[in-house]
């Protein structure tokens, strides 16, 4: 099994869970992906945690980037939600039951792709429902230097093409380089096989042959 899939099973083990005390980055809406590359596919997770005191997060829609139409998407069945998704545009995970509670965070997964490749991050716009009929906007771009907006949107950044594929690519030699010695390895052990074989072979000859000509000598 590899790494994404494992980092996915984990997360999915252990959700709901509470949101521990710290900085405001806590209540954020974050976007998170272990696979994301440049014209890739990714599998990519919504981290999402209500923070209010006394009402639940009870939907939580994501507008997919201008640009960004990831032609090919699916998402993982999470039980308690519906999922409804727009082609090229929004995906909206409605709750069925309590939804999630004040001080609790849950996580949304979804994979797809490809990737755009002339960009170097996604910015999402995540709204969150609560089920006081609260509606938050996580919408607010970052800048360069600056302090972090209040209502930041979730953005998620993608690793260059190249590296990628250099890292296949070393993955694959090493592979080749690994099967080459152990088959060097194997020939190895079958020449030397084959001389002791011989070796043997030889001897008992020998052995045999002094044994008949000392019969023969008897016989005389």
């Amino acid at each position: 099994m590899n790494r994404p899939v494992l980092r996915a099973a984990a997360l999915a083990a252990v959700l709901p869970i509470a949101v521990l005390a710290g900085g405001p980055a806590s209540a954020h809406v974050t976007v998170d992906s272990p696979d994301a590359a440049q014209g890739g596919w990714a599998t990519i997770a919504f981290t999402v945690p209500t923070e209010s005191e006394d009402a639940s997060t009870t939907e939580i829609e994501v507008r997919l980037p201008e640009g960004a139409d990831l032609e090919h998407l699916s998402t993982r069945t999470k039980p308690g939600w519906d999922v409804t998704v727009e082609p090229g545009r929004t995906i909206t995970w409605t709750a069925t039951d309590g939804g999630i509670a004040p001080g609790e965070f849950d996580v949304f997964e979804v994979r797809g792709g490809p990737l755009p490749s002339d960009v170097d991050s996604l910015e999402f716009v995540a709204t969150q429902h609560y089920s006081d009929g609260t509606v938050v906007a996580w919408d607010e771009s970052a800048t360069e230097g600056g302090e972090e907006p209040q209502r930041p949107a979730p953005t998620l950044p993608l690793a260059p093409a190249d590296e990628t594929a250099d890292h296949h690519a070393t993955d694959a030699t090493d592979s080749d380089a690994t099967g080459g010695s152990q088959q060097a390895a194997s020939e190895d052990t079958g020449g030397v096989d084959g001389v002791l074989l011989g070796a043997t072979a030889l001897a008992l000859a020998g052995i045999a042959l002094v044994a008949a000509v000392r019969r023969r000598r008897t016989s005389r």
